[in-house]
């Protein structure tokens, strides 16, 4: 029983070592999915600006009712650290995932990639439609 243990302890512990002391796995996946999550969070703050101060055409809200209740708690402090949270636990997950299955975590962190770059591409959108 206690030899298992240890086994498992030292396991976890590679694998740590792994992901702080060396190397970042993907890396370059890792980088683009922050950049483009740093690039969600500009547009979303702008979209939210504008509109609180009546530069748009129409009223635009956050939909994600979580992140709504950050922003209606905490106002755009609480939006920015749920963002930093969210973005920092997918991250944690692929690294951790990465250690085995590195495969796996690429198409996790370039479809998170994706679907923010999404996000962020509809909000342009937006922001360009209903600028006055």
């Amino acid at each position: 029983m206690v030899t298992r243990f240890i086994a498992i302890k030292n396991r976890f512990i590679f694998r740590l070592r792994k992901i702080i002391g060396g190397d970042l796995p993907l890396e370059t996946e890792t980088c683009r999915f922050v950049l483009v999550s740093l690039l969600d969070l500009f547009m979303t703050f702008l979209l939210l600006y504008f509109s609180n101060r009546g530069m748009m055409r129409n009223v635009v809200v956050e939909s994600n009712p979580v992140a709504q209740y950050f922003i209606s708690g905490w106002g755009t402090l609480g939006l920015v650290w749920f963002k930093i949270g969210m973005v920092t636990l997918i991250v944690l997950a692929a690294q951790g995932v990465a250690t085995r299955r590195p495969a796996v975590a690429q198409v996790v962190l370039n479809g998170a990639t994706l679907f923010v770059g999404g996000v962020v591409a509809y909000s342009t959108l937006l922001l360009v439609q209903n600028q006055i």
